[in-house]
């Protein structure tokens, strides 16, 4: 079980947020459902933005290894699940997040909105700015990077209209990155997820 000296308190959030990524080896379903269990959930890109700029900002020497830990280019890889799924519906595409229930055995969504047309609809393997991005300015308000966000070293790969993609951020030793168009069934005992807890 983990304690609450396991978690970081995000005032603007009003979140306890963990240190540490657990539940490796496992699925986006699987990592929803076994934090369901735990009573916790998955953060979704805003909240990930905020607890990154919590971090960045804080003089607490611990936060800002966690930082460095999670955006630091260096070996091994690492990476995170993030609540946010991409699913095509009336020839639009939407983001749905806040999967914290079932239904016969489902995940459900409690948000699902149209993606923002000012959401950045290009892959950017040469980079968005990561200063940028977790700026008010750089991104949504679903938390995407905009078409505005300024170009720099975060490799970014965009929402996919292919039913099967889902947001995670992730590091190692050549780049950093955003990716929207990840596979949800993918499983490697580097990718895990941050726990959530309310207060």
């Amino acid at each position: 079980m983990m304690s609450k000296h396991d978690f970081v308190y995000v005032s603007s959030l009003k979140l306890h947020v963990a240190k540490q990524t657990s539940l490796h080896n496992k699925n986006w379903y699987n990592s929803h459902k076994e934090l369901q269990k735990q009573g916790n959930r998955m953060l979704t890109i805003p909240e990930f933005i905020k607890f990154l700029n919590h971090l960045k900002s804080s003089n607490n020497l611990e936060y800002q290894e966690i930082y460095k830990n999670i955006i630091g280019v260096r070996s091994p890889w690492r990476a995170e699940w993030l609540d946010a799924d991409f699913k095509m519906k009336n020839n639009q595409l939407y983001i749905n997040y806040n999967y914290i229930s079932y239904s016969k055995g489902k995940l459900v969504s409690q948000n699902s909105e149209v993606l923002s047309e000012a959401t950045l609809m290009q892959d950017e393997t040469s980079g968005i700015s990561l200063e940028g991005w977790l700026s008010d300015k750089g991104h949504t308000k679903q938390g995407l990077p905009t078409k505005e966000t300024e170009k720099g070293n975060l490799y970014y790969r965009h929402p996919r209209s292919d039913n099967n993609s889902v947001a995670r951020f992730g590091s190692s030793s050549n780049r950093t990155g955003l990716g929207c168009g990840r596979y949800p069934s993918s499983r490697v005992s580097s990718l895990g997820v941050r726990a959530v807890r309310h207060e």
